[in-house]
């Protein structure tokens, strides 16, 4: 009798120590909650090359304006915040926002391609993705339209660097923007981001560089990007290719 009371003792006591316990997605929701954050903020860094048809760089602006829109409609997730920055030929985007919202970035991206849609951009390039980012860089949205000087247009970027470390310099650029825009005042942020290129031209990634960017295979498109992503993770093992199959262990 004393043995049984002490197991259903010992029974209760791992109960109540397994329902104590939290696992990490608890505890990631956990600290969202004491910050107000509805889901999981997540990083997207992407550039493109814009259409020659699309006459008027604001009208890029304006499309992700209502994208935005919609999606925070449909999702009812955490919106949208960062950086939009029109170039003469090309353009790079951060976004930060739930995965939902990051998703409907690429699809929209793939889409124009595959449907050849070149009101706005021709093809575009993914740079980085980040998951769980802890906090937000930027509190809005906003896009820029950058008045660079034309000669800068006609140079080549040249050089023995690879894609694995021009990438996280072009992130690390915008971070540094990022950075640098919170911490001016409100009164004079518009000022200052109206004539970024004049201010801190040294926070701004080369055109040259972007388009030398666009032109490596070792970064992934849109289209890549989803195949992989929406493509059921299925490892067949080698042993699984020979027959007949290996005894793993001895049978009796």
């Amino acid at each position: 009798m004393l043995l049984r009371e002490t197991r259903m003792a010992d029974f209760k006591a791992d109960s109540m120590f397994e329902s104590a316990r939290l696992n990490l997605l608890e505890v990631i929701e956990e600290r969202n909650r004491a910050l107000n954050k509805k889901a999981l903020l997540h990083r997207l860094v992407y550039i493109a090359k814009l259409s020659n048809e699309l006459n008027d760089k604001r009208d890029l602006g304006a499309h992700y304006e209502r994208q935005f829109k919609n999606w925070q409609n449909h999702y009812q997730g955490e919106g949208a915040t960062g950086m939009l920055l029109v170039y003469p030929n090309h353009y790079v985007h951060l976004v930060e926002s739930s995965s939902e919202m990051l998703m409907s970035i690429i699809r929209d991206l793939r889409d124009m391609d595959e449907t050849k849609d070149t009101r706005l951009i021709t093809e575009s390039k993914i740079l980085v993705i980040s998951s769980n980012v802890p906090t937000r860089l930027f509190n809005q949205w906003s896009f820029r339209v950058l008045n660079l000087p034309a000669s800068r247009l006609l140079e080549e970027y040249e050089t023995n660097e690879p894609i694995e470390k021009l990438a996280p310099e072009c992130l690390a650029l915008m971070l540094k923007l990022g950075a640098y825009l919170a911490k001016q005042p409100k009164v004079t942020l518009k000022n200052v981001m109206d004539s970024l290129h004049e201010k801190v031209p040294d926070l701004l990634i080369p055109q040259d560089l972007l388009s030398y960017l666009l032109h490596s295979s070792d970064l992934s498109t849109p289209k890549n990007f989803l195949n992989r992503y929406d493509r059921p993770l299925d490892l067949v093992l080698d042993s699984e290719l020979v027959w007949p199959i290996p005894r793993t262990f001895p049978l009796k």
